[in-house]
């Protein structure tokens, strides 16, 4: 690496994005902590479980600082450069902005594919292990029988639900059979139905069959709407629907097309297979537009000025990507377009702005 590439990031940006990220990581800890400390030692968490439960948050924690680091990193490391005449010397002996801008970009596309793999092989499965802690250890509630991505197992004192799949929206399990059990572990009955939906209070189940086992008697009866008294609220599926979160890339993927094929509705899915990418990716398209904007001629100010534009930047793209992937959950906007849309919006007035330094 030449001097000037080599002194923009070991000098000015590298260490900026270090101190940002410690910074977030530190301040979203110590905040989280105080929140759930109270609950968790009153439920005599021991103290080893506290200490793990947060360094398992670590991982996701620093996935989520990455994009509004690589910003104020952008900015802080150019406006510092400006203000000590820095740029202006460069400029000055011949050397091309593009020059000295393009390690900060190209350090910024290398964070894109860190932030993937942090959040693919690290953060992904620690949150699994998050959720378990928690519902164990905090709840005292004993997690589902199993969880599999292509069915939901779940025990519930004396009831064992199979669910084929089980939808986090709204609230609706598909294809499901409930068992419920003596206290000797024998089946008495067994409700199967296409679909049962939470319909607050109370579960409706549609298009089934209730099969009675007493005695070495069988019973059967078909309904096409049945209210069921069950125990369970949505609340007690919740480590259920995180399963396919859990899953890497391209299960999820695999996943999604299979449950399609079976005529059910991925939609959820496919938002997050979208925001899996559309997250990362986003660090590249803020470092070019802190770039961008640090380089404009009539942006002084240094630090506090970074400062203060990369987090207006930040709340704008968060806003915009949230609203848009929330349209997309709901079905208004086709996946790809909800999701993609803070970084379609951004990567437009990225190259705005590019278009006017150059006229």
């Amino acid at each position: 690496m030449k001097i000037i590439p080599r002194y923009v990031l070991v000098s000015h940006f590298l260490p900026v994005f270090a101190l940002s990220i410690t910074g977030f990581v530190a301040i979203y800890l110590i905040v989280d902590f105080f929140e759930h400390v109270d609950q968790m030692m009153a439920n005599n968490v021991p103290v080893r479980d506290i200490y793990t439960y947060f360094l398992y948050k670590v991982p996701t924690v620093t996935t989520q600082g990455i994009p509004m680091a690589a910003i104020l990193s952008a900015m802080i490391a150019l406006g510092l450069m400006k203000r000590n005449r820095e740029l202006i010397a460069m400029e000055t002996a011949g050397v091309n902005p593009t020059y000295y801008a393009a390690p900060i970009a190209m350090a910024a596309l290398a964070l894109s594919v860190v932030h993937f793999c942090v959040a693919e092989f690290a953060a992904r499965p620690l949150n699994q292990k998050l959720e378990e802690t928690w519902q164990v250890k905090v709840e005292h509630r004993q997690p589902a029988l199993w969880m599999n991505p292509e069915n939901l197992w779940y025990r519930e004192e004396n009831t064992i639900y199979q669910i084929r799949l089980y939808d986090r929206k709204k609230n609706v399990m598909q294809i499901a059979s409930i068992f419920f059990l003596d206290p000797s572990f024998h089946i008495v009955q067994r409700v199967d139905a296409r679909r049962i939906t939470w319909t607050n209070p109370g579960w409706l189940a549609e298009d089934g069959l209730i099969i009675g086992l007493r005695n070495g008697n069988t019973e059967q009866q078909w309904f096409d709407q049945k209210r069921l008294d069950l125990n369970i609220t949505p609340k007690d599926f919740q480590a259920g629907q995180t399963v396919p979160d859990n899953l890497s890339w391209t299960d999820l993927h695999r996943y999604v097309e299979k449950i399609e094929g079976e005529g059910f509705s991925a939609t959820p899915y496919r938002v997050d297979l979208n925001m899996r990418i559309a997250s990362p990716f986003a660090t590249f398209i803020l470092a070019l537009l802190g770039i961008l904007v640090a380089l404009r001629p009539g942006i002084h100010g240094g630090i506090g000025t970074g400062v203060g534009i990369s987090l207006a930047v930040a709340f704008v793209f968060m806003t915009v990507s949230s609203v848009g992937s929330s349209l997309a959950s709901a079905g208004t906007l086709p996946p790809f377009v909800g999701v993609w849309a803070g970084n379609i919006i951004f990567a437009a007035v990225v190259c705005y702005f590019w278009i006017r330094g150059s006229a």
